[in-house]
């Protein structure tokens, strides 16, 4: 079986976009996905009130104690996951990505996989150069402006060793179908 490794940090851009691919992957398609979170991206989770959501459409959820705990960093480094993906990406995590900064369980697990010679697939949520919307917690809409920091880390990321910077959200279920159609 297909295995997948999807993280998020702290930001509800394209939540629940991301839970209903993950459940169209696993219900479609031969795929198994463990979900990791960072402690910022399980607050916005469940301040979102998605984390039902979230762990009724996947088995395998994980949030972060310590960059090590629960122990993804070693699975990730040597190849143990077919696809690894981090959507959506805070700019904070960007960040420290960026700048090597591996102090939570996403950005180390980010980290030793491309030590260990794997790729990364991240999906950041600030990326645009024109105001994005996205939704409050209550559903309504949010227009947010990218600031030029955030700009700049994006095209930092980009230059990245084993990092590939998706920048459409609908280019990611074809990205894992061509990984999974390799794989057979």
């Amino acid at each position: 079986m297909f295995k997948l490794l999807w993280g998020i940090t702290g930001t509800g851009y394209v939540l629940d976009e991301s839970i209903a691919l993950m459940e169209d992957l696993q219900s479609n398609h031969e795929i198994n996905i463990t979900v990791i979170l960072s402690k910022e991206g399980a607050a916005v989770v469940k301040w979102y009130k998605k984390w039902l959501k979230l762990t009724e459409t996947v088995k395998k959820v994980s949030i972060e104690k310590t960059p090590n705990i629960p122990f993804y960093a070693g699975p990730a480094q040597i190849g143990k996951f077919d696809f690894f993906l981090v959507c959506p990406v805070s700019a904070n995590s960007v960040a420290k990505i960026v700048y090597g900064l591996a102090d939570t369980l996403i950005t180390n697990c980010v980290a030793q996989a491309i030590k260990g010679g794997q790729k990364v697939y991240i999906f950041p949520s600030d990326q645009d150069t024109e105001p994005i919307v996205t939704t409050r917690p209550d559903g309504s809409p949010l227009v947010l402006k990218i600031r030029d920091i955030e700009l700049e880390n994006i095209k930092r990321l980009n230059q990245l060793e084993g990092i590939h910077v998706i920048s459409n959200f609908s280019e990611i279920k074809e990205l894992i179908l061509d990984a999974l159609k390799v794989k057979e």
